[in-house]
């Protein structure tokens, strides 16, 4: 058998990167979703006539209210699909990109509507932008890592509205989840098969597992030494 060559074009993997900001990102990013969302609660005006792009500190009319149990102090995300006809689809994947736009929280409930203020924005909330209850995200401890397994690796298939590319610091989703036994914390290493698979395998960053669903997990690149796009591959330590 042909010995796997590497070309290996990065230092170590480095620790999982922390610091101030990173919460509010992973909260920021991608999903795919099972199915495209259904109607719901939305947002549906503003107290400004013609408004329609809202930022942090802005008010915003929810088409839900108290007798559809929305009270005072509950905080939503805000989401929107993202109609994408960039990112391929395949067998084991089919792209359902979903954009956070940001958070807020309902100030005010009446019977059948509801206003609500941006707390956070990913990016600007627009209306029609449909709304999900609100679960504090959580970045994992990393796990221990180990030598890359080349051999059975995962696939990168979305990133954040419609992007095709990623660098350091950007999120992406793989085409693996909780159904393939993926958890978060993992370091995966990133790469590219060269010549159809006939020549070295292009080590080209790394990256950490950052939250995991049933088919899909996200990953942040922590490194990388060129641009990471769809359609790259991920190698999990072994």
């Amino acid at each position: 058998m042909t010995p796997l060559i590497v070309l290996t074009l990065l230092a170590q993997s480095p620790a999982m990167p922390g610091g101030v900001g990173l919460t509010e990102k992973l909260a920021c990013a991608p999903i795919n979703a099972p199915a495209p969302p259904v109607d719901g609660m939305r947002v549906s005006g503003s107290a400004f006539h013609g408004r329609v792009m809202f930022g942090p500190g802005d008010t915003v009319v929810v088409n839900a209210g108290s007798q559809q149990g929305v009270q005072v102090g509950q905080m939503y995300y805000v989401r929107r699909h993202v109609r994408d006809n960039f990112t391929p689809a395949a067998p084991d994947f089919v792209p359902i990109s979903i954009h956070t736009a940001g958070w807020v929280t309902i100030v005010k409930a009446n019977d059948v509507v509801s206003f609500a203020r941006v707390t956070h924005a990913c990016d600007a909330v627009q209306y029609g932008d449909y709304l999900e209850p609100f679960t504090p995200s959580q970045v994992p401890e990393p796990l221990p890592g180990g030598e890359p397994d080349y051999a059975s690796p995962a696939r990168i298939v979305l990133a954040d509205e419609r992007r095709q590319i990623g660098t350091e610091g950007s999120m992406m989703l793989i085409n693996r989840g909780t159904e393939q036994g993926v958890r978060a914390g993992q370091t995966v290493t990133i790469f590219r098969p060269t010549m159809d698979g006939m020549g070295p395998v292009l080590d080209i960053g790394r990256a950490t597992i950052l939250s995991v669903r049933q088919k899909t997990s996200l990953l942040r690149i922590d490194s990388s030494r060129d641009a990471v796009f769809i359609g790259d591959l991920a190698a999990f330590a072994k």
